[in-house]
């Protein structure tokens, strides 16, 4: 990976490049002043661009444009760098080409994931062009798209409400899912799909923290859930997989993790199977009992083998389930769950008891993004 920095102050050059250096097989190239930086590029190949956008003379925004203005560059991710919060100034910067940006002060952490994000793209970018140009349009819109996500965080949780499922509603099963992100992005997510003829699968995910970060991991998941739920199913295996995919993601030394209820409704034999890894329990509810579903084990991404056990409930019809993320805690506090299930006992149908629980999420204040799914096994 060969990546190009342009600042005018050494001590910031020095700085990124000592924390670029933490990635394997890179190449960096820094530069006080962008007109060598501008032939540098012109007669080399280069993946990402970290440009400065207040420098003397011609700023980083008016450099971003003059190098979109060629052919061989229009791919090359330029990430501006700031640090000051003039919306205006990074609504022009966006105008101008611009991939990405990213806020002084900043962490080795936060510095490296752009970089390897933009990276990524640049890869892609390079793959699509090599082997079918008729797909450049579809991926510009969607390069497009990950720009705006950055520019304007309400259009980014737009996108991210975007992955999530719309609700499913059979012969077997209804689901439904609510989904209220803070005022960042979300580290929240739910997905369910049928597997079989007989079994439905679905999980809900809370990554730790919000934001930018939480939102990356969030994705990295949803990419897995769809391959992963079809072919493995079983909640111990899919569990166990999803640990071993965060250690792969993160490395041993970062600090993300993700809690996680992931479950299958098999509709032959009338089991839910189950693992909660340190997720707030799930309410079980029908004619016959009511139960909080916890066994489980701690949160994905801990311990590189975390012992998990699975549990198992047998119901009847019209059995419900609510799960939830812990943001939903913060609004209804500690009796959250004594609160849901008095709303899953008292409401007329099941779509009034979903509109039930909407309503106790309008009210409290809250930082955290809030998510819960409602299943109705009829």
């Amino acid at each position: 990976m060969k990546v190009v920095i342009v600042d005018d102050y050494m001590p910031t050059l020095e700085m990124m490049e000592a924390m670029l250096e933490h990635i394997e097989h890179i190449s960096i190239y820094p530069f006080e002043h962008a007109d060598e930086a501008y032939a540098f590029v012109l007669s080399q190949h280069v993946d990402v661009i970290l440009m400065d956008i207040c420098m003397p003379g011609t700023n980083g925004i008016e450099w971003c444009r003059r190098l979109k203005q060629h052919e061989q560059l229009q791919h090359v991710p330029v990430l501006m760098v700031t640090g000051c919060d003039d919306e205006q100034k990074l609504e022009e910067a966006f105008k101008a080409g611009a991939f990405d940006y990213i806020r002084k002060p900043f962490t080795m952490i936060e510095l490296v994931a752009r970089v390897q994000l933009a990276y990524r793209q640049k890869e892609t970018m390079d793959q699509l062009k090599r082997t079918n140009e008729a797909y450049m349009e579809s991926y510009r819109h969607m390069w497009m798209m990950q720009k705006k996500m950055n520019e304007d965080l309400r259009v980014a949780r737009l996108v991210q409400e975007g992955l999530l499922p719309e609700p499913m509603n059979n012969e077997d099963v209804h689901f439904i899912g609510h989904y209220i992100p803070s005022s960042q992005l979300s580290g929240d997510l739910y997905f369910w799909q049928q597997v079989r003829p007989h079994l439905y699968a679905f999980i809900i995910i809370d990554v730790m923290g919000h934001g930018v970060a939480s939102a990356l991991v969030a994705t990295s998941i949803r990419s897995l859930l769809h391959g992963l739920m079809t072919k493995v199913t079983d909640p111990l295996t899919v569990v166990h997989e999803l640990n071993r995919h965060a250690f792969q993601l993160f490395g041993k030394e970062t600090k993300y993790y993700f809690t996680a209820f992931y479950g299958t409704i098999d509709i032959k034999t009338k089991v839910i199977e189950y693992v909660n890894a340190g997720h707030p329990p799930a309410i079980f509810m029908d004619d016959q009992k009511t139960a909080l579903l916890k066994e489980g084990g701690i949160p994905i991404g801990i311990v590189s083998n975390p012992p998990y056990k699975k549990g198992s409930i047998h119901f009847q019809r019209h059995a419900y389930l609510t799960l939830y993320t812990d943001g939903l805690i913060e609004v209804l506090g500690e009796d959250c769950s004594n609160q849901l299930m008095h709303t899953m006992r008292t409401a007329r149908s099941f779509e009034h008891m979903v509109e039930n629980m909407k309503k106790q999420t309008q009210h409290g204040k809250r930082d955290d993004d809030m998510t819960f799914v409602s299943i109705h096994i009829k």
